[in-house]
């Protein structure tokens, strides 16, 4: 039971530095006013190439070194106009205020198309973490985006178990250092 007890700090240990890693990563690019270059995919809207879960890298791009085709275009990440969502479509067709865009699993381009240059956030670098790993899906389950309110339930619980564990570890180390004042005193 006690190594049981020893594994599960360490992964909870573990778990929150790289939570907190990733936190401090995100405040950076909130503060730069720049969207995390890790993105989650929402929907199967561009399914084959991309599935729901998936976790995607992105990278800045200039509007002009985007390519436009319905088959081979570049995969942009922009925010949908009027909105702050993010949407992450394939830039089919250049006209002059925009793109065309379109999600490969979608029969036709999105109604709110043009997409203003301004709105694009990045192309897709071609790096995915596929969503079978359970990492995309993780993220949108915690953020409450799939099967709400649970996401956040559960993310609750894992913090309180978190601070629960420390403060065991904390009275633990206590109690052992008084012990062993305690002797030497003797």
């Amino acid at each position: 039971m006690r190594k049981v007890s020893k594994i599960l700090d360490f992964f909870m240990f573990t778990l929150l530095i790289i939570l907190f890693g990733l936190l401090i990563f995100a405040m950076i690019y909130s503060i730069r006013g720049e969207v995390f270059p890790i993105l989650v995919v929402k929907s199967g809207s561009m399914e084959p190439v991309l599935s729901r879960g998936d976790v995607i890298i992105i990278q800045n791009v200039s509007p002009e070194n985007i390519n436009a085709d319905p088959v081979n275009g570049d995969i942009i990440v922009f925010y949908k106009p009027g909105t702050n969502v993010l949407i992450v479509h394939r830039a089919v067709q250049k006209v002059d205020e925009g793109f065309i865009t379109k999600g490969d699993a979608n029969t036709s381009s999105d109604y709110f198309s043009p997409v203003p240059p301004e709105y694009i956030i990045g192309r897709w670098t071609g790096i995915k973490i596929p969503y079978w790993t359970g990492l995309g899906y993780l993220s949108l389950f915690l953020r409450g985006e799939i099967y709400p309110p649970y996401g956040k339930i559960v993310l609750i619980v894992l913090i309180i178990l978190n601070v629960f564990l420390i403060v065991k570890d904390v009275v633990s180390r206590v109690k052992k250092n008084s012990q062993k004042e305690k002797i030497i005193e003797s």
